[in-house]
């Protein structure tokens, strides 16, 4: 097949208690848009994506932080961008828009960093609540579809967190609660926490995955692995959404180490079937990720529910509901994850990718 075959968007359901969304099946991330990308460079791409199906705009309250010294921005730009882009084309109606808080500024003197001291503003209610009234004046909305806590609170009990985003979903101002960067323990105690007071529990679940696994043995709560699978694959109501899926155009250029945490040597070999598939389907190794976390990746658990009576290949698939986060600088790279829909996997692939 042809990696430009013209392309249909699809659309995924997200779930949270009584509450549905539908949303594209391709998520257009715009941490850039507004940031390193001007108006015009920008408004190309929206304009491109909607023209293709595309509903679903991923962005946070921090993006544009990163960047003050470097390209003089501030935090909420990709924000302010995306809220004039739906003000000037009439949309907001029509799209869904995910945003973040949690990893803004504690200080305001102080840098924000990957690693300890993070100086990140944490997830207490008060926080929550004033950066999501910032977020939605800066979109120009009276509600976000979704809202997620951006990376996890330590300080907090994963109960206090739930409590805090189900009471936004009850006034109105969110659809889907949302986390990010969390421990698959935590998120399970968050939603149980949910479950148990009848309130809406977090329903998506955005973390880092590829086509890689995570180094053997290392401890993070910010990258999908196994466990991630299993357990959303045993959550219907819950769908992981994934960022960096194309790893920042690593996977077609070979000239570019493979970055942490997928830096280890079982990351060649699925690089290798990644661009094997991808040269019998007439696609790219980027269409190709996509479209693995699109079907859905299955979990590898050996003891689940019905294998104490039957072998696992005789038990129906355990799929974890996945949607990626695209991200593009150009219209043309837009287009070629846009192609993404138009591949489609055999079962041979996806037993290759989930076993590999």
């Amino acid at each position: 097949m042809e990696a430009t075959t013209q392309t249909v968007m699809r659309t995924r359901t997200l779930r949270s208690g009584e509450n549905t969304l539908e949303v594209s099946a391709l998520c257009l991330g715009v941490m850039n848009l507004g940031v390193q990308l001007d108006k015009d460079e920008s408004y190309a791409l929206l304009d491109r994506y909607f023209a293709a199906g595309g509903r679903f705009f991923d962005t946070a309250n921090n993006y544009g932080a990163w960047t003050e010294t470097t390209h003089g921005t501030r935090a909420g730009d990709s924000e302010r961008l995306l809220g004039r882009w739906i003000a000037d084309r009439g949309v907001a109606g029509e799209v869904v828009v995910a945003t973040k808080c949690g990893a803004g500024k504690l200080d305001p003197d102080r840098p924000l960093a990957g690693d300890a001291p993070t100086n990140f503003e944490g997830l207490s209610a008060a926080v929550v609540r004033e950066q999501l009234t910032g977020s939605l004046e800066r979109l120009g909305l009276e509600r976000v579809g979704v809202y997620y806590g951006h990376v996890d609170d330590r300080r907090l009990d994963a109960a206090e967190i739930a409590d805090t985003f189900s009471a936004l979903v009850e006034e109105g101002l969110v659809t889907i609660p949302g986390l990010s960067n969390t421990a698959t323990w935590r998120l399970a105690l968050a939603r149980e926490r949910a479950r148990a007071t009848g309130r809406a529990p977090i329903g998506v679940w955005q973390q880092e995955h590829s086509v890689y696994w995570p180094r053997p043995g290392l401890a993070t709560t910010t990258v999908v692995d196994p466990e991630v699978i299993d357990y959303a694959a045993d959550q219907p109501d819950l769908t992981v959404i994934t960022y960096s899926p194309n790893q920042q155009g690593q996977l077609v250029r070979p000239w570019m180490p493979v970055r942490p945490p997928y830096d280890h040597p079982g990351s060649t070999g699925r690089l290798r079937l990644v661009h094997a598939i991808a040269h019998e389907l007439g696609a790219t190794a980027n269409q190709v990720a996509l479209a693995w976390h699109l079907a859905g990746p299955s979990s590898r658990m050996q003891r689940v529910a019905g294998s104490d009576r039957s072998a696992l290949d005789q038990l129906p698939a355990r799929r974890a509901a996945m949607i990626p986060v695209i991200g593009a600088s150009r219209v043309s790279q837009l287009e070629e994850s846009l192609g993404a829909l138009a591949v489609t996997l055999t079962g041979e692939h996806l037993a290759a990718l989930d076993g590999a």
